[in-house]
């Protein structure tokens, strides 16, 4: 999922308390309260004028960019109503007009941010390297030009940003065991909305947007189990995994847990390499059943002195 972030900052300048905008998630578009479109699931609401909260940056700029007889006029004139028409005069009368839509224009961009962030939506900004008339038609994601890596809580308001790679994970799972499936990603909304509901901890990484890794925990009588971690292929090898892994090692640490417990397929040699970095070398149990019908196992591990078929 994509959007130019100047699209998401002029959807935030024009809500008020009657407009509220929506990202249409399968056009990748911002759309209009009044527009009728399918399912609702398929929506993703834009920040609401509470959440933008302009009388907030209002009273923030006053106290972080003004000070004097400025200050004390604007403290004044932003109590009862009318407060926004009487700001607007008082800052013509001290020249400060430029300085707050500077500061109102920072705010807002870092809603859009935060918006995205959250959603696992990729934004996308003009190129700082083309001039100015040509960056509007050549977006960059953010991604292309640094790292800005952040954690993400998950929960039942934007897990359904994260089923898509879920169900990338659940593919590759099946790789393993040589089967090969499509995507589901109405499962993968199924498997989070469960994983929320017992309430374990899920975090994904987003890099300007973009979710490129996740993990979840699982969490029963104190004892943590690192229930699931993947990390986009493009962006393996660049430490993602290890911040999951400490996140995860650090959630078991304030359950009193001295290790962290997973299940591990055995033919999966990048997670075994990965978890022996962690200092994770001690085989704990076996899981072992019997053959399902019809099932065909073409290999064998040798765990001292027995052979399993896989």
């Amino acid at each position: 999922m994509q959007i130019k972030l100047q699209e998401v900052i002029e959807a935030i300048d024009s809500t008020d308390v009657n407009t509220q905008y929506y990202y249409y998630i399968p056009e990748e578009r911002i759309i209009l309260n009044d527009e009728d479109l399918v399912k609702e699931k398929y929506l993703i609401p834009l920040p609401s004028h509470k959440q933008i909260d302009d009388y907030g940056t209002m009273k923030a700029f006053i106290e972080e960019k003004t000070d004097g007889e400025a200050k004390e006029w604007l403290e004044e004139c932003i109590k009862g109503a009318g407060a926004f028409r009487r700001f607007r005069s008082t800052l013509e009368r001290f020249a400060l007009t430029d300085k707050w839509y500077d500061y109102l224009e920072q705010a807002h961009e870092d809603i859009a941010i935060d918006w995205c962030q959250y959603y696992g939506i990729e934004y996308l900004e003009d190129n700082p390297f083309q001039k100015t008339e040509i960056t509007v038609q050549n977006p960059v994601s953010r991604s292309e030009k640094k790292h800005s890596y952040r954690f993400i809580t998950i929960d039942k308001d934007n897990l359904y940003s994260l089923a898509y790679l879920t169900a990338d994970f659940r593919k590759s799972l099946a790789a393993l065991k040589g089967n090969k499936i499509e995507p589901d990603v109405d499962e993968a909304v199924e498997e989070l909305r469960y994983y929320i509901s017992k309430d374990y901890p899920v975090f994904a990484i987003s890099d300007g947007g973009k979710y490129v890794g996740y993990c979840v925990c699982r969490i029963e009588d104190d004892v943590v189990w690192l229930e699931s971690l993947y990390v986009r292929k493009e962006y393996r090898r660049n430490g993602i995994g290890t911040m999951l892994f400490n996140k995860a090692a650090a959630i078991a640490k304030e359950h009193h847990n001295d290790t962290l417990y997973q299940y591990v397929h055995p033919n999966n040699d990048v997670m075994i390499r990965f978890l022996a970095k962690q200092g994770y070398d001690v085989l704990n149990l076996i899981e072992i059943r019997k053959a399902y019908e019809d099932e065909e196992l073409k290999d064998n591990y040798q765990i001292g002195d027995h052979s399993f078929r896989y």
